[in-house]
């Protein structure tokens, strides 16, 4: 009897808070009222939760799913990727720059630890590699992996946050007590804004997930861990400021488009089992795609393909790609990453943080 009156006061409280979070959408012209009734929902959904019994959740029908049960415990594979890395920085061409940069603070930390702590040097200190879409930020971290010899722990971000209440806290936690169970491991968050967003603009959960974040960062002792951390964006304006202070992702690195030695790389790569004619100059191609991203070299190699191709189904005797054929997608297709930039300034303008991204301005 006990527990069946938990089960109906879990409900009761449950639809209570979907009731509120109802018509707090539907408040449009009072802010503090909106923001009044959404505390409010998040009250009772906490008190709701705090009558499950053996990590059950209950459902609207006061019946426990296998739905709640699963989205309130995600398992280690619905969070992470973990793998060893097949490519490394020789495979990666131009950017030395951001290559370096990514190994004075990533990979000197784990191949020479012992020269680190005889200067006095903490190391484990994360990385937020930042850009526009498409230029490579994954592949370079990828490769940082592989340089030290480290597990590669790629965490699917949209799978971090659930509706549970604390549900999304775990789900961080258990992300780096995996990265410890490794000999050696970089833990790596793609698109981390959808997780450490500004705590100013976010709703209570959301800044519950920041503030997680932050307090497993700050409990890193690669003295003792052998784990080190890294995020992408395409948005750093867009990441809570205390992310970005020293001792968590203190080291910004900026992954511009690919510069010509990477342009010439990616084109040999997406070229390498395609016919070519004689007449393609990988080189010239390099340099008529300045501030192309890496994704739309790869796109504009498929179009050029699909120009003969589309010719061989028409009932043309089949040919290899010419230089012509690129010269007509690139007529027609433009750099996908300007308007990013446009963007970049206009929001990072508005957080009055240009010296700290500088090289967007210069």
């Amino acid at each position: 009897m006990e527990e069946e009156n938990e089960k109906e006061r879990a409900r009761e409280l449950y639809l209570r808070s979907a009731k509120l979070y109802n018509e707090a959408s539907k408040l449009s012209t009072d802010k503090t009222d909106k923001n009044t009734q959404r505390d409010l929902a998040e009250h009772l959904f906490a008190k709701a939760q705090s009558f499950k019994r053996s990590g059950v959740q209950y459902s609207g029908s006061g019946t426990a799913t296998k739905e709640d049960t699963d989205e309130s415990s995600l398992s280690k594979d619905d969070l992470i990727m973990t793998e060893k890395p097949d490519i490394g920085f020789s495979d990666i061409g131009g950017l030395e720059s951001v290559k370096e940069d990514i190994r004075k603070a990533i990979i000197y930390p784990f191949t020479h630890k012992e020269l680190y702590q005889m200067y006095g040097q903490k190391a484990g200190e994360g990385i937020l590699l930042h850009g526009p879409p498409g230029c490579g930020k994954t592949m370079m971290a990828k490769a940082a992996a592989k340089e030290c010899g480290a597990d590669f722990i790629s965490v699917k971000t949209s799978s971090i946050v659930s509706k549970w209440v604390g549900a999304s806290e775990k789900n961080i936690k258990k992300v780096f007590d995996t990265a410890r169970e490794c000999e050696k491991a970089i833990i790596f968050f793609d698109e981390i804004d959808s997780i450490g967003g500004r705590r100013s603009e976010a709703e209570g959960y959301a800044k519950r997930v920041v503030n997680e974040l932050l307090a497993q960062m700050d409990g890193v002792d690669t003295a003792d861990d052998n784990l080190l951390v890294l995020a992408a964006t395409n948005e750093p304006w867009a990441i809570d400021p205390a992310l970005r202070r020293p001792g968590r992702f203190s080291k910004l690195v900026f992954v511009p488009e690919p510069d010509l030695p990477a342009r010439s790389a990616i084109f040999k790569i997406n070229l390498k089992k395609r016919p070519m004619d004689d007449d393609i100059n990988v080189e010239k191609l390099a340099e008529m795609t300045g501030s192309y991203s890496g994704a739309d070299i790869s796109a504009i190699c498929k179009e050029a393909a699909d120009i003969p191709l589309g010719e061989a189904l028409r009932g043309a005797e089949p040919r290899k790609i010419k230089m012509d054929d690129f010269i007509k997608v690139l007529e027609q297709r433009k750099p996908s990453i300007t308007s990013w930039y446009s963007e970049a300034k206009r929001e990072i303008k508005k957080t009055g943080e240009e010296e700290v991204f500088r090289e967007l301005f210069h």
